[in-house]
């Protein structure tokens, strides 16, 4: 197991543009992992199939839905992928606390926090670049209005890869 990074070594690399190695699992989420698992399983299946019954109809059945299933991964998760060696978009910027209204481009970095109600959950939005990102609540907790945060986000993708503030990583 790793040890946790440094926030401040976090910190730098964001704002020089690269991504941190230890920021690599948010680019390559459990879906990620999860459809290759599936592509192994399903190759495993068509060499099972064609070794106990040789090139039979079902067998190249098999291998037809594993090719099928390894370019449908190959084609979906190489934008993740991207995400990791692509350089990071670092936008900075006063943040803007937008309230009940709605998000507007009228600020370099606005966000809104929506509570949780009767029949709605906490909600968090960053604004940014010009697109809406909703946040995790552990990030929207620690924006403040008018402090100058960096927002740097993946190169490929355009989502959230961290939020810097002053004092390191959030």
């Amino acid at each position: 197991m790793t040890a946790k990074a440094d926030p401040g070594e976090v910190a730098a690399a964001n704002l020089a543009g690269r991504l941190h190695r230890s920021q690599r699992g948010e680019a390559l989420g459990w879906f990620f992992w999860a459809i290759w698992v599936f592509v192994a399983i399903e190759v495993a299946i068509a060499v099972v199939a064609i070794a106990k019954s040789g090139f039979t109809a079902s067998a190249l059945v098999a291998v037809a839905v594993a090719l099928v299933i390894l370019v449908l991964a190959i084609r979906f998760g190489r934008r993740q992928f991207a995400d990791c060696r692509a350089p990071l978009t670092v936008l900075p910027g006063p943040a803007h606390d937008f309230g009940a209204g709605p998000i507007t481009d009228d600020y370099p970095v606005g966000f809104k926090h929506t509570p949780r109600g009767p029949g709605t959950i906490e909600k968090w939005q960053l604004r940014v670049g010009g697109r809406t990102h909703t946040v995790n609540p552990v990030r929207g907790k620690r924006l403040a209005a008018e402090r100058v945060i960096a927002v740097c986000l993946f190169g490929n993708s355009g989502a959230v890869a961290s939020i810097v503030g002053e004092n390191g990583v959030w």
